[in-house]
């Protein structure tokens, strides 16, 4: 009969990857692979990630790239298809003039140069864009870092091309063009510039870790293919006023000072480290360098950072895989030690992208970048939680930078509800709410012309989309049945409604159901539902 076909649509395979929410057809966020489930010691938040497809030749990516939050089950919490355009990397919850808000770039992915060209964009807890932060000075903005400082300003990545002769370094008549490094600081609702800093003004070009090939996306001969000897991918500011950097190219990491930009002190590269290095603190083409500790006189600080110890460019491996680190800088003794080292599950490597943020209570999130996996870690490196961004192990799902946070998301959208009924008077309604995190449970309603709606009952709200069931008067005209649905919080307030929406056609559903039923005009999948 039709009510066991109707049934059976939950616990079938994914027919079409393109249709995982019956409410939301038009939805399909990519399938996260935990294999290691959240342990019970994991902090509180949800996952947020902007998954995209890999580079390599044959990759197949997420059928949406976008803007993602998880829940640690893997369960959807916001597709941000239709809010963020193109290519999204750095989307994560921060604060801004005391709100909570997220923050994300958007544009278009130029993978062969490793940037980005487009804006970064602010939204509010109703996912809404509230403001659009764009560079001063004319310059284009690249994706590598949209850090909040204070709630009041953002640091972004500004490269830019600079006419050089590069005969020194290697060059022939026609290699003329070097990129410059820079990052800037601006207020958020003004636009002012507050700092801005190029590597080329400060760091010579001679140690770069990849230095200039005769052909290539670096080659230098012309401005878009500069040579990126530098690539600053991070940046982060002090309690006095000063700014660590991470420079990917030069496989090192630099402190510059906040009024003058000369260089404070140098960690790693080729030449020129103020610290004695030993074997096991080693890193090589790092990202999201952080700070994360400085005693009082400022002679001890601890930082962290994502250490690919590979690049995409052959012949740069450090190590077998990539890990993120925590280290100790005593500039007293000019020394630096490893405090923890967080090494990945299945031994991944990422050469390209990746971050590791410590969470308030201890633990570290770690995103692998081009591995495409994220991890959380508690503070001695046990694995707590560990999830593919796709249904396996491959490069063919990354993310830049990946977070985990709290967050409170209030959608601006209206709840998607999608009622089917058989002849039997068996009614499931589906809803879903896209970025919803408030609704404890959902209360379901008739509504027949020319009569007061009838309440048919509650349903807890435990995951993206609900699943309601019940029966109906079979006496109902089905053309009458009209269903809402009605979001509700823990204290019982109502935070949302439906729409009301009339019953659906079940023929239109059968893709998800037998083929073999498709062929018999008279299988009870095929019937147009009526009361």
């Amino acid at each position: 009969m039709l009510l066991k076909g109707l049934l059976s649509i939950v616990a079938l395979p994914t027919a079409l990857a393109d249709w995982q929410y019956l409410s939301r057809p038009d939805l399909s966020p990519p399938k996260l692979n935990i294999t290691v489930p959240a342990k019970s010691s994991v902090e509180a938040g949800y996952i947020f990630i902007a998954p995209y497809s890999g580079f390599e030749e044959g990759s197949v990516g997420p059928e949406q790239p976008g803007a993602y939050i998880f829940r640690d089950n893997g369960d959807l919490i916001w597709s941000g298809i239709g809010y963020l355009a193109g290519y999204v990397a750095n989307f994560g919850p921060t604060v801004v003039d005391g709100k909570p808000v997220l923050r994300a770039a958007q544009g278009l992915l130029d993978g062969s140069h490793g940037r980005m060209f487009g804006d970064h964009s602010i939204l509010n807890d109703h996912y809404e864009t509230v403001k659009v932060v764009r560079a001063a000075s004319h310059h284009l903005v690249s994706v590598h870092e949209f850090e909040v400082v204070d709630g009041r300003s953002v640091l972004i990545e500004v490269p830019v091309p600079v006419p050089l002769d590069l005969s020194p370094f290697g060059g022939d008549e026609d290699q003329k063009w070097i990129l410059s490094s820079g990052f800037q600081e601006i207020d958020i609702q003004t636009g002012e510039l507050l700092f801005e800093w190029y590597s080329l003004d400060h760091i010579t070009p001679n140690y770069s870790a990849l230095p200039l090939e005769t052909d290539g996306p670096f080659d230098g001969r012309n401005s878009h293919n500069a040579w990126d000897y530098f690539h600053l991918n991070s940046a982060a500011k002090d309690e006095d006023g000063n700014y660590l950097i991470s420079a990917r190219n030069y496989a090192a990491i630099f402190k510059v000072d906040g009024t003058s930009g000369e260089v404070i002190w140098q960690l790693g590269g080729r030449h020129g480290t103020d610290f004695e290095v030993p074997q096991n603190v080693e890193f090589a083409y790092q990202h999201d360098v952080r700070i994360r500790y400085r005693s009082d006189d400022g002679s001890i600080e601890r930082i962290s950072f994502f250490d690919n110890a590979d690049h995409s460019r052959p012949g740069h491996s450090l190590n077998s895989s990539s890990r993120a680190r925590y280290v100790e800088l005593d500039h007293s003794a000019g020394t630096v030690r490893e405090i923890q080292t967080y090494w990945p599950p299945d031994e991944l490597i990422a050469n390209s992208q990746g971050s590791a943020r410590f969470l308030p209570g201890g633990n570290l999130f770690v995103d692998w970048g081009q591995a495409g996996a994220v991890t959380e870690f508690s503070a001695e490196g046990e694995v707590l939680f560990h999830a593919y961004l796709d249904s396996y192990p491959s490069n063919h799902v990354q993310s830049y930078r990946g977070f985990r946070a709290p967050w409170a998301g209030y959608s601006s959208e209206e709840p998607a509800v999608l009622a089917l009924g058989n002849t039997t008077g068996q009614l499931s309604v589906y809803v879903s709410w896209n970025g919803d995190t408030e609704t404890k449970f959902w209360n379901f309603y008739l509504v027949v012309e020319g009569a007061e709606r009838k309440y048919l009952g509650r349903k807890e709200r435990v995951s993206f989309e609900t699943l309601f069931q019940t029966e109906l008067d079979l006496a109902i005209e089905a053309s009458q049945v009209i269903i809402a649905a009605e979001a509700r919080d823990a204290e019982g307030s109502i935070l949302g409604q439906s729409r009301g929406v009339s019953l659906s056609d079940r023929s239109l559903y059968r893709s998800r159901l037998d083929p073999a039923d498709w062929e018999d005009s008279s299988s009870p999948h095929v019937q147009r539902l009526e009361l």
